[in-house]
C-alpha cells in the first residue's frame, strides 16, 4: 500500500464515529485521554515552570517552550522518554540500538546529548563526566508523569551551566493525583513483555503516598549480520510521599531504583597486534536516587523553597565503568516587590564523585575526581501594561573554570489577550568537564598496523561561550485554531576542536596526537512552527515544522579537519502531523507521522514514519491498547553509519497491551 494514502486511512479514521455518538461509559478513576477534550484555549494557557522556575500560562512565556501533556503521553503507545521528544519540534531524536538514541535540540544531535539539561522533579540528570544524559537509564512510570516540558533555547539563567541549547523537564504527579491502582501487561515483537504496577493510598487527610514498579524486555534491532547483541532489560522500582499542612508547607519525599542489563557491541584499540578487539558483552547499569523538596507560602506572595537529592549511578561497560555518587542541594526564595516585581533568587551547591576504569587504551587521569560546583542566581520580572520584561544572572563556580557568568533579558508583549509576542538575549555557557580535559583516548588507525589516533584533553580547555537571540509569537487565532512560532540565531565563538600534532613514537607504536582546543566557530539558526487545530470535537491535530541552518567552521589558526562534521549529523528540516481523537465513547486513536531530513554526516536519507495506537475502553476500569511504531517500513536506519555500510536498522514494533485501574 502506498505511504501516503496508509497516513490518510489513519487520519481519516479519526473522524469516523463522530455522527453517532453512543451511551457513555463510566468514568474511571484516570481517564485514558483527555487531551480530545481541551479546547485550544486551555493548550495555550497550559501551565509551565520551566522558563521562570514559578507556574505561569504557556501563551505568557517568552521562550520557545513545548508541552507534552499526561494524556498525550499516554495516548501516543510511547514506550520510553526519548520517543515522547519526537513531539516537540525543533528536537531531533535518532535511535542508534534498542536501547540508545543520539538527541539534539536545534541542532548539535549526537549520543551524549551534550548542551541539553535535562531534569527530573529538579534532579538533575546529566552526568558531570561530560554534561551529557544517559537516556539508557530513565525510565519513568509514565502513567504518573504530568507533563514534559521541553524548552528550545537556552536556559542557563535559572538552571546553570550546559543548558545551552535546550531543557527537557520530566515532571511527575503528585501523590495526592495518583490514588488507587494502576496494572500494565502486554508485549509485542520488540517489546517481548513488560509489566508496571502502581498503588496509591493516604496517611490521614493531608497526606498520599504511591509505590510503583515495573520491568521490560525488548529484542536487538535488525543487524546486516544477523548477530542481535542489542537486547535490553530494566527492572524499577520507587515511591513517593507527600505531607500538605496549611502552616508548615508542603514536604515530598521521592525516590527510585533500578538495575538494567544492554546488549553493546564495543569496538576499541589494544596496545596487541591486530591493535583492534571488538566485545559483545551486556553493560551493566544500576543506580538509585532520593529526593527531599520542601516549599512553604509566606505571606504577600512571598515562597520559600529547598530541596536536595542523592544520586547513585553504576555502569559497567564492556570497554569503561564508572560509579558515581552525587550529593544536592538548592535553596529557593520568592518575593514581590512595590506591587509591579517579581524578585527570585537562590544558592546551590552540588558534589559529585566519580571513580573511573577501562580498558588500556582508554583512561580519564586521574582515573577518580570529585567536583565541586557553587552557584547564585537572581531574576527579576517586572510588568508594566502589555509588557513584561525580565532580566536575570546566574554565577556558578566550578572546578574547571572557575567563575562563570550567565545573564539573559526576556521581553513579552501582549498585543491583545489571544496574542503575544517576546524576545530574548541570552550568554549562555558549556563549561568544561572531564572529557575535554582528563581524557586519553586511543585509537588504531588502521587494524593490524601499530599506528594510533591519541585524543588528549587538554587543561587549558575553555568554556565554551555562546550568544542566543530568540524571538517569537504565540496566538489563538479561534475556537478550534492555534499557532507557535520562533525564531533563533546563535553565535558560537569557541567551540571544541582536535588539535592535530606532531606524530611520535612510542614503545614499537607511532601516536598522532589530536589534541581538545576550542578552535570552531560558527553560527547556527532556524524556523519553528507548531500548530493546534480542532477539526470537530474530540479531534486535535497538532502539526510542527522545523528548518535548521548550522555554519561551522575552523578559525584561522586552528588546523581542524572535522569542524564542521556536526552540520550533518542534525536534519535541516523536520516535519511532524499528530492526531488524537475519541472515536466514540469507548475508543481513542492517536497516530504520529514525522518526516526527517537526510543526515550526509551520518549517511542517513532522508525517511518517514508513522506511529499509531488505538486504545479501546471496554469496561470503566479496563481498557485494551494495539500499537504500533516505525509502522512504515519494515527497518530503518536514523543515525550512524547508514544503510549501505551495514549500520543497525530500526524495526518496524508492534505490540499490544491491558491497563487496569481501580
Amino acid at each position: 500500500m502506498d505511504r501516503s494514502l496508509l497516513l490518510l486511512i489513519v487520519l481519516t479514521a479519526a473522524s469516523l464515529g463522530f455522527a453517532e455518538e453512543p451511551a457513555p461509559v463510566p468514568a474511571a478513576p484516570e481517564k485514558a485521554s483527555e487531551l480530545t477534550e481541551l479546547t485550544i484555549e486551555q493548550l495555550v494557557n497550559l501551565k509551565v515552570t520551566s522558563v521562570q522556575k514559578r507556574p505561569e500560562s504557556l501563551r505568557e512565556t517568552a521562550a520557545a517552550i513545548s508541552v507534552i501533556t499526561s494524556d498525550e503521553i499516554v495516548a501516543s503507545g510511547a514506550t520510553t522518554v526519548p520517543a515522547l521528544l519526537r513531539r516537540a519540534p525543533g528536537v531531533h531524536v535518532a535511535q542508534l540500538n534498542s536501547s540508545q538514541w543520539a538527541l539534539g535540540i536545534r541542532g548539535f544531535t549526537n549520543s551524549i546529548a551534550r548542551s541539553q539539561l535535562a531534569v527530573m522533579d529538579g534532579r538533575s540528570l546529566y552526568t558531570p563526566l561530560f554534561a551529557g544524559t544517559y537516556w539508557d537509564v530513565q525510565n519513568p512510570f509514565l502513567e504518573d508523569v504530568d507533563r514534559i516540558e521541553v524548552v528550545r533555547g537556552p536556559g542557563g539563567t535559572l538552571w546553570g551551566a550546559n543548558a545551552v541549547n535546550g531543557i527537557v523537564n520530566i515532571i511527575t504527579k503528585s501523590a495526592s493525583d495518583t490514588q488507587g491502582g494502576v496494572v500494565v501487561l502486554g508485549g509485542g515483537n520488540q517489546e517481548r513483555g513488560f509489566g508496571r504496577a502502581r498503588y496509591g493510598g493516604r496517611l490521614g487527610s493531608n497526606n498520599a503516598y504511591r509505590v510503583y514498579g515495573s520491568y521490560f524486555s525488548r529484542a536487538a534491532e535488525y543487524h546486516a549480520d544477523g548477530d542481535d547483541y542489542d537486547d535490553w532489560h530494566m527492572y524499577q522500582g520507587g515511591f513517593r510521599t507527600d505531607w500538605r499542612d496549611t502552616l508548615a508547607g508542603t514536604l515530598t519525599v521521592q525516590g527510585d531504583i533500578y538495575s538494567a542489563r544492554a546488549g553493546r557491541r564495543t569496538t576499541f584499540a589494544t596496545f596487541t597486534f591486530p591493535y583492534v578487539q571488538t566485545l559483545e558483552q551486556d553493560a551493566d547499569l544500576s543506580g538509585g536516587n532520593l529526593r527531599v523538596h520542601w516549599s512553604r507560602p509566606l505571606d504577600e506572595g512571598r515562597e520559600l523553597t529547598i530541596q536536595t537529592y542523592y544520586d547513585r549511578t553504576n555502569r559497567h561497560e564492556p570497554n569503561f565503568a564508572e560509579d558515581r555518587d552525587t550529593v544536592d542541594f538548592d535553596g529557593q526564595y520568592r518575593m514581590r516587590l512595590a506591587g509591579r516585581h517579581e524578585l527570585v533568587f537562590g544558592i546551590g551547591y552540588r558534589l559529585s564523585d566519580g571513580r573511573t576504569t577501562a580498558v588500556p587504551t582508554i583512561a580519564f587521569v586521574p582515573p577518580d575526581q570529585t567536583d565541586d560546583l557553587f552557584s547564585a542566581f537572581a531574576e527579576d520580572t517586572v510588568a508594566a501594561g502589555r509588557f513584561r520584561l525580565t532580566v536575570g544572572t546566574k554565577v556558578e563556580r566550578n572546578d574547571y573554570s572557575d567563575f562563570e557568568i550567565q545573564p539573559s533579558g526576556r521581553l513579552l508583549f501582549n498585543a491583545s489577550p489571544s496574542h503575544a509576542f517576546w524576545a530574548a538575549v541570552t550568554r549562555p555557557v558549556r563549561t568544561p568537564t572531564r572529557l575535554d580535559r582528563d581524557l586519553v583516548l586511543n585509537a588504531a588507525l588502521t587494524p593490524g598496523t601499530p599506528v594510533f589516533v591519541r585524543l588528549l584533553g587538554d587543561s587549558s580547555f575553555e568554556t565554551e561561550r555562546s550568544l542566543v537571540y530568540e524571538a517569537g509569537y504565540r496566538g489563538q487565532f479561534s475556537s478550534f485554531l492555534s499557532a507557535d512560532i520562533a525564531a533563533f540565531y546563535n553565535s558560537y565563538p569557541n567551540l571544541e576542536s582536535f588539535e592535530p600534532g606532531a606524530p611520535f613514537p612510542e614503545d614499537g607504536r607511532l601516536i598522532v596526537p589530536l589534541r581538545a582546543a576550542n578552535g570552531t566557530e560558527g553560527h547556527v539558526s532556524g524556523v519553528e512552527v507548531g500548530s493546534d487545530v480542532r477539526p470537530l470535537e474530540g479531534w486535535l491535530l497538532r502539526a510542527a515544522y522545523s528548518y535548521l541552518d548550522m555554519q561551522l567552521n575552523a578559525k584561522p589558526d586552528s588546523n581542524d579537519a572535522g569542524s564542521s562534521a556536526a552540520e550533518g549529523s542534525s536534519p535541516r528540516h523536520q516535519v511532524y502531523v499528530s492526531s488524537t481523537a475519541r472515536v466514540s465513547g469507548r475508543v481513542t486513536l492517536n497516530a504520529l507521522y514525522r518526516w526527517v531530513a537526510k543526515l550526509p554526516t551520518q549517511q542517513v536519507p532522508a525517511y518517514s514514519e508513522l506511529d499509531v495506537r488505538v486504545g479501546w475502553r471496554t469496561l470503566a476500569h479496563v481498557e485494551l491498547a494495539l500499537a504500533g511504531q516505525n509502522l512504515l517500513h519494515a527497518r530503518h536506519v536514523e543515525f550512524g553509519t547508514g544503510s549501505a555500510s551495514g549500520g543497525v536498522q530500526i524495526r518496524r514494533s508492534i505490540y499490544a497491551d491491558a491497563s487496569f485501574r481501580w
